[in-house]
């Protein structure tokens, strides 16, 4: 604790001072109507301890709410009515794990989908070895499906974060959605400019069971699905209720 300190009435510390104010503003947001300054304004971090601060309001009308466990490495969504978790990381204290420390954003969302932004933060995991990447992620409650729809990863001690320019977006369609995209890819090589036209449709397996598939539209008819362009990455889920 700091010392007393005179440039403040009450004699705290004025960095304190900061951090107390910070977090009463925080939680007024945490706790507000609105939900897209609740988006930009708050993260959750897998460093964090405290209960409260792994969970966020989504959609407060829709009661969706998006809560991690860092300790298990689960994300889960759920409202009212469902509850879906899906291994988004390692566990924590994972020693094989490229990335041991990241944040979580919503980009944007509503009462049936979530695009989350996953931002690893750099590690030097082995000796003289670095991982920083960015990875972005459609939630679907409907097919409790959640999946990459873009990615990228430098090695490099010095690079720049590797983000989406500009930021991804979807469009909804009347069964899924529709991905747009076009810029430069960042990576450890030569940069080059990457064009997504992806669609993900709500479809059922041959199990019965939801699915979520996407389709390339820039290839030729009927040659699309879940091609090279769709990036993959389909989260493991571990609850669908």
């Amino acid at each position: 604790m700091s010392k007393p300190c005179g440039n403040t009435a009450s004699g705290e510390d004025p960095q304190e001072q900061r951090i107390r104010e910070g977090e009463v503003m925080t939680d007024a947001i945490r706790a507000g109507d609105d939900d897209q300054q609740r988006w930009s304004s708050i993260r959750l971090y897998s460093d964090t301890t405290k209960p409260e601060r792994l969970k966020l309001t989504v959609v407060k009308s829709a009661g969706l709410e998006m809560r991690l466990d860092p300790k298990l490495g689960y994300l889960t969504f759920s409202t009212p009515a469902l509850r879906q978790t899906f291994v988004i990381a390692s566990p924590r204290g994972d020693k094989s794990s490229v990335c041991p420390d990241y944040a979580l954003q919503i980009i944007e969302a509503s009462a049936v989908h979530a695009l989350v932004r996953m931002a690893c933060l750099q590690t030097e995991y082995a000796p003289g070895r670095y991982h920083m990447g960015i990875d972005y992620y459609l939630y679907d409650a409907a097919t409790g499906v959640m999946r990459n729809i873009w990615r990228a990863a430098v090695s490099d001690k010095n690079a720049h974060v590797p983000d989406a320019k500009p930021t991804p977006s979807l469009k909804a369609m009347p069964n899924g959605y529709r991905f747009d995209w076009t810029g430069v890819q960042p990576s450890s090589g030569k940069p080059s400019t990457t064009t997504l036209h992806n669609s993900f449709t709500r479809t059922n397996g041959k199990n019965g069971e939801k699915e979520l598939v996407c389709m390339n539209l820039s290839a030729p008819k009927g040659q699309g699905v879940e091609d090279e362009m769709c990036e993959g990455g389909i989260l493991p889920r571990v609850t669908n209720k």
